[in-house]
């Protein structure tokens, strides 16, 4: 009787040696899990993408002129150059301060050759990231932001050279990983929707004098991005 009570009495001490060692294994993983990841760091990113894009008005209005002999696509591709700096503010939040340049060209089929519909857009974005995976050699980052923006819309064609201007309020939704070289050079890959509300475009510059009920530069986007991360 008192083999086994010494018996039990030295298991329920194991195991209670056992829980004890697993707990503080677990909460020393834990800590480590909040400490050990690599920190975010602050970053530089630059590079390039394309954009598929739906300039509604504008497309209305070259399909209602008399240019344009087959009717222009809703969507049309467009090229976009960016840069972009990102700070963290903790393990959680990254702000990203982005700055892109989108260029895109209408594909018309003209009575005249040479004929060119082109927009340009400066788009600087303030954007509040969440960090939804960090393990060190690679990140992924989600984050919605705004900014005010900068567009114009060119017509040549005939005797026609005209450049109208304007300006307004633009919204973006993102997702970026990064991905290791090295120490600090990480490859990036991101996709975005845009919703540009740039409003009525005008002829300041009276470039034309029969330009008509003049479109705005409400579109929308959907885009990719390839390019690079510094992170210091």
């Amino acid at each position: 009787m008192t083999v086994r009570r010494r018996e039990f009495t030295a298991l329920i001490v194991f195991i209670g040696f056992g829980f004890h060692t697993s707990q503080g294994r677990s909460h020393g993983e834990k800590v480590s899990q909040s400490e050990s990841p690599v920190p975010l760091r602050t970053g530089l990113s630059a590079g390039m993408g394309v954009s598929y894009l739906n300039a509604v008005d504008i497309v209305d209005r070259i399909n209602a002129s008399f240019v344009a002999t087959e009717r222009v696509s809703d969507f049309n591709s467009g090229v976009e150059f960016y840069g972009a700096l990102t700070v963290p503010l903790d393990h959680d939040w990254v702000v990203k301060l982005e700055y892109a340049y989108l260029l895109a060209s209408l594909k018309v089929t003209s009575l005249y050759p040479g004929s060119d519909f082109s927009i340009h857009a400066h788009l600087p974005t303030l954007i509040a990231q969440y960090v939804l995976v960090d393990h060190g050699l690679y990140n992924v980052k989600a984050g919605f932001g705004m900014g005010y923006h900068f567009g114009s819309y060119s017509e040549r064609y005939s005797i026609v050279d005209a450049q109208y201007t304007g300006n307004g309020l633009g919204a973006k939704l993102d997702l970026e990983a990064n991905t290791a070289f090295g120490e600090h050079i990480y490859g990036y890959l991101g996709g975005d929707l845009r919703w540009e509300f740039i409003g009525t475009l005008s002829d300041k510059e009276n470039q034309s004098s029969n330009v008509g009920v003049l479109p705005t530069m409400h579109l929308f986007s959907i885009g990719a991005k390839l390019g690079f991360t510094y992170l210091f």
